[in-house]
């Protein structure tokens, strides 16, 4: 069930990015190495790789910067990161 909410949000937080006026490079390219490192915890198990353990940091980070220049998004982030540390991730 929180695979499939953690889907769900990032489908979400696609969506916005795409209708979004203005996603500086340096978000971009932070919110995509996110993007890949959430999808590769959803399949597989419990990964130890310690590139994972910080993935709610990451995306709580993230949240504070789009504060500022995306407020619509940033609730989603933080519910994200919220979900991810729930996992343990």
């Amino acid at each position: 069930m929180e695979k499939e909410k953690l889907k769900s949000l990032l489908k979400q937080l696609h969506e916005g990015l795409l209708n979004a006026e203005h996603v500086d490079d340096d978000v971009k390219s932070l919110l995509l190495n996110l993007n890949q490192d959430i999808h590769a915890v959803l399949n597989t198990d419990v990964p130890d790789d310690p590139i994972y353990s910080a993935l709610s940091e990451r995306s709580q980070e993230l949240s504070a910067r789009f504060a500022a220049q995306h407020p619509k998004l940033e609730p989603v982030l933080r519910e994200l990161g919220g979900m991810l540390e729930k996992m343990g991730v």
